[in-house]
């Protein structure tokens, strides 16, 4: 009878190509047959060999010896030259621990081969055989002299491009990821210690329960670099066999497809990893390591079938883990209620797909509320609203109810908001409103809430209040009354006419009174309102499909006359403002109208779209320009008013609100210094006036203001002419324009320094020569100044505050050497002897600082003395 023939060339570029996803699992499959053949002869004379791999990279060879049970030249024909042929596979019923199934593994190794040698004695013969092949349907087979029992397979690379992965440390990864768990020791490169760990700690008997956790949670660590919150170990020896460890994870992801760490070995040999479907569905948060005969390999043995044992085993993986955490609930209720805190979105997914888990922990699920200012802080809980004020607690809901007025055998209404980032708002009404709402807002969470209801026992009714109004006993949005109340109802209607969506639905407004006054509307919002937001989106959007286009015209059309429903709070003050203005035509009211619209939409969130984020920025820009009209009429109105107080004050005769002052007009020179000093000696020593130099005060940026404003408030004027400086002569002018009575004395040099002939308008004025050379200038000063009967008016015009310099300050308490900081700071606090007569310790201890607060008390004494005195 013909038989079929095969090109092998062809078969090993096959193998290569879609078998086998690495070149490097050749490795893999030669300490496989090296485990299986020893394992054979364990059982056979009970002699425990070891599997020795020798790499020799600058040779391209790599050598895996093991002392198993070895072959003969009938093995070697029958089942090492052909393919798909296993002993292993034939003699399992014997021994379950063998690995071996498919009678192909052997080829993986001519995917990276030019030459494969085999060498091999079985045990109880003496004739030992040579098997080599290069890579050709054609083999040889020789015999030869074999030392001992075992087999040696010495593979020579094809390429030195390959040289890389049989590497003494590459080589080393390999063994420790793909055979950590065989019995057998596997040394490398002639190793003291085996390589793999050989027995694992679940493994391990007359441990208690904490020593075994401890073990667990080490092994894990140290094998999968990952953080472990709990650990559960897995000895399953039923109708389903598997044992290993699986643990809770410390990472939390907030995706429903979180990646998930599990390694799978199939008889203690690696077989695939990161597998999410050998756990349920809900078990995101569950990582760990399991070792299985029961799964069936593929024959690349990098993953499983998807049968009946697959799933029996995925559901008792789960099982476990439920008993587990029911365990924990039991037993250790802190632990699990912490485990649950951290893993409160995975706990919820759990419970959304797995009605047992939700039936089981439904009562410990932890939910998101609004925490009251009286409330103590959970520090546990980590969340962006406590850093805007907005307290946040993570309840059950069993707590929840227990916190909602009524009787606990009769049904309680709980508040809820289930929009995206709706807790913002709700939660800040609550906490004014001392009540309680939950966000329910997550993934899974407004189901899980509405099934709650529904469970045995439970007597809950659910207000979603972001959508409807609670009943009048529970609600947090009264009805607006009184006058404010009308009010705000009528500044509703005219914004229901006003307002409009992009595509020109109405935006239902109605005015409700709700705690707290600061927050102005609200929106409220459902499926269908965010629907309808989404598919004026799409429409407004150039590059949709026509697909998508007409099926956002379906969601309007379905939707049309809904609109939004936009609710304004009655005791806002800038509602109750914006209700004074009737008139909706006018163009700033409706801009306020849209503006209060878009606010509860910021605060809303989940119906920012990109056309209300460009009214947004329009709105912005034109509040920033009124704005910065507002500050720039705010500043010209304060300087007006600041001129206005100043003439008013200087016109009312013998005032006495603050001390005298005059201003000095003088060209900013240095050879004036010494005139400046004589004319402070006699107006501020001797008189008791400040005299004031517009070089030494700035109370305006601006120059010609600066002067205009220290003008202003002097109750009279010093000029030097002498050299009819420019600035001189215009702030004389300015000084002659309002004089309001106030006298002007001119100073002029005896010898004119350049010549300079006086102006026709000052000719004819009396002015008082000096001398800079005059060593008693002040003294000459003081008394020409006195002839004029307006100075003398004024020096004796009331009572005024006698004004103390800086200067004068320094010289009553010179023995102290206070710092110039302290002395600015006394002077500048302390202007008058007035003050210091009412000057107290402490106050001066303050602003002496601590270094110096002792010397308050000698220095209030010595400036009230001097005073006296």
């Amino acid at each position: 009878m013909p038989e079929m023939s095969f090109d092998f060339e062809g078969l090993i570029k096959m193998i290569a190509n879609n078998l086998y996803s690495e070149k490097k699992v050749f490795v893999r499959e030669l300490i496989q047959n090296a485990h299986d053949a020893t394992r054979r002869r364990i059982v056979l004379d009970g002699v425990a060999g070891r599997i020795d791999v020798e790499t020799r990279p600058q040779d391209l060879e790599i050598t895996v010896r093991d002392a198993g049970i070895g072959m003969n030249r009938e093995d070697l024909v029958d089942y090492l030259a052909n393919i798909g042929k296993s002993l292993t596979l034939e003699e399992r019923e014997h021994d379950s621990t063998l690995i071996g199934q498919f009678g192909i593994g052997f080829l993986a190794a001519f995917v990276v081969a030019s030459k494969v040698r085999v060498t091999t004695r079985k045990v109880g013969e003496e004739t030992g055989w040579l098997w080599e092949n290069e890579g050709s349907k054609e083999y040889r087979l020789t015999e030869c002299e074999v030392a001992a029992p075992g087999t040696t397979v010495t593979v020579s690379l094809a390429g030195a491009e390959d040289r890389g992965m049989i590497q003494e440390a590459e080589v080393r990864t390999l063994i420790r990821r793909y055979a950590d768990m065989l019995t057998i020791p596997i040394h490398l490169n002639g190793s003291r210690e085996p390589e793999n760990t050989l027995h694992m700690p679940w493994e391990k008997g007359g441990l208690t329960a904490e020593e075994l956790s401890y073990d667990l949670r080490f092994y894990v660590e140290r094998t999968l670099n990952d953080r472990v919150l709990e650990v559960i170990p897995v000895q399953l020896h039923g109708p389903v066999q598997a044992e290993g460890v699986l643990y809770i994870t410390r990472d939390r992801f907030y995706t429903v497809d979180q990646p998930r760490t599990i390694r799978l070995f199939h008889r203690r040999m690696f077989l695939c990893e990161d597998q999410p479907d050998i756990l349920p569905q809900w078990a995101r948060f569950i990582n760990g390591v399991i070792n299985t005969p029961d799964l069936t390999p593929t024959a690349a043995r990098d993953n499983y079938l998807r049968d009946d044992k697959w799933a029996a085993l995925r559901d008792a993986l789960g099982n476990l883990v439920i008993e587990h955490l029911e365990h924990l609930r039991d037993t250790q209720r802190p632990r699990f209620a912490g485990i649950a805190r951290f893993h409160r979105m995975s706990f919820a997914a759990a419970s959304y797909y797995y009605d047992e888990f939700f039936a089981k922990f439904a009562d410990l699920l932890l939910w998101r509320t609004n925490r009251l200012s009286d409330e103590p802080d959970d520090a546990t809980v980590s969340d962006p609203l406590n850093e805007t004020g907005t307290g946040v607690a993570l309840r059950t809901l069993p707590e929840i109810l227990d916190r909602l007025p009524g009787p606990a055998d009769q049904t309680k209404t709980l508040q809820c908001v289930t929009g995206v980032d709706a807790a913002r708002q709700y939660f800040k009404i609550a906490n004014a409103a001392k009540t309680t709402v939950v966000d329910a807002s997550f993934v899974f969470e407004p189901e899980l809430l509405e099934a709650y209801t529904r469970l045995p026992g439970v007597n809950l009714r659910l207000v979603h209040i972001d959508r409807e109004d609670a009943p009048s006993g529970d609600a947090i949005f009264r009805q607006a009354g009184g006058e404010e109340g009308m009010a705000a109802q009528k500044l509703a209607d005219r914004m229901s006419a006003v307002l409009r969506t992009p595509h020109g639905h109405v935006i239902r407004t109605e005015a409700r009174e709700f705690e707290p006054p600061d927050i102005a509307a609200v929106l409220r919002t459902d499926a269908r309102t965010e629907a309808q937001s989404k598919a004026e989106e799409v429409l407004l959007d150039p590059n949709a499909s026509p697909g998508i286009r007409e099926m956002a015209e379906a969601v309007q059309r379905m939707s049309h006359g809904t609109g939004q429903r936009l609710t304004i709070n009655s005791r806002n003050p800038l509602v109750q403002r914006l209700a004074a203005y009737h008139d909706s035509a006018i163009p700033e009211v409706k801009q306020l109208m849209r503006a209060l619209y878009h606010s509860a939409v910021l605060a809303n969130g989940q119906l920012i779209t990109a056309h209300a984020a460009n009214a947004f920025h329009d709105q912005l820009q034109q509040l920033m320009s009124r704005s910065l009209e507002a500050l720039e009429l705010e500043v010209r109105c304060k300087a007006l008013d600041d001129r206005l107080r100043a003439a008013q004050g200087r016109s009312r005769p013998g005032s006495d609100a603050t001390h005298r002052s005059f201003f000095m007009i003088t060209p900013f020179a240095s050879r004036y210094r010494p005139l400046i000093d004589a004319c402070r000696e006699v107006v501020e020593q001797r008189w008791g006036f400040e005299l004031v130099v517009a070089s030494d005060h700035q109370e305006d940026h601006r120059l010609l203001d600066n002067v205009q404003v220290l003008m202003d408030a002097a109750d009279g004027f010093v000029a030097e002419i002498t050299d009819s400086n420019p600035n001189v002569m215009f702030e004389l002018g300015a000084a002659f324009a309002d004089r309001r009575e106030r006298p002007v004395v001119l100073l002029r040099e005896n010898t004119s320094a350049n010549g300079t002939v006086l102006p026709a308008d000052l000719q004819g004025l009396l002015y008082i020569p000096y001398s800079l050379d005059d060593a008693s200038l002040a003294d000459h000063l003081r008394t020409e100044m006195s002839k004029s009967s307006s100075l003398r008016e004024l020096l004796s015009a009331g009572h005024h505050p006698r004004y103390i310099s800086r200067e004068h300050l320094a010289r009553r308490i010179a023995t102290l050497n206070l710092t110039a900081s302290a002395l600015d700071e006394l002077s500048s606090r302390y202007r008058t002897a007035q003050d210091w007569l009412a000057a107290q310790p402490d106050d001066v201890g303050r602003l002496l600082g601590k270094e110096n607060e002792g010397l308050a008390v000698w220095i209030v004494d010595r400036m009230r003395q001097a005073d006296s005195a």
